[in-house]
């Protein structure tokens, strides 16, 4: 039932690999384009300053590309590739869920 209202009122969550191999969440968001802007942010607090960044998306290629953009308006150089989610990586960010991994 959580699910369901986050999805009605467009909250998104970002969350983060545990040690363990959970996920735990760390902002929730109103919107995609705030979303893609907080973890623009959350990214840049954990280290990340111009590395590798590599994007999945589960049928959201669009914010894919947003975020790309927030990426290299401040590191043009960077290198980002996109990609689909497939599999397991589908199930667990649902349809329109993103995974980004990046070097810090």
């Amino acid at each position: 039932m959580a699910g369901m209202t986050a999805k009605l009122l467009g909250i998104r969550m970002i969350g983060i690999a545990s040690a363990v191999g959970t996920v735990e969440p760390l902002h929730k968001c109103r919107g995609e384009k705030s979303a893609l802007v907080q973890l623009y942010h959350s990214m840049k607090e954990l280290g990340f300053c111009g590395g590798k960044v590599r994007i999945t998306h589960t049928y959201n290629p669009r914010a894919a590309v947003r975020l790309m953009a927030l990426i290299h308006e401040e590191f043009p150089s960077c290198n980002v590739e996109i990609s689909h989610n497939g599999g397991l990586c589908a199930f667990y960010t649902e349809t329109g869920g993103l995974l980004v991994g990046f070097e810090s």
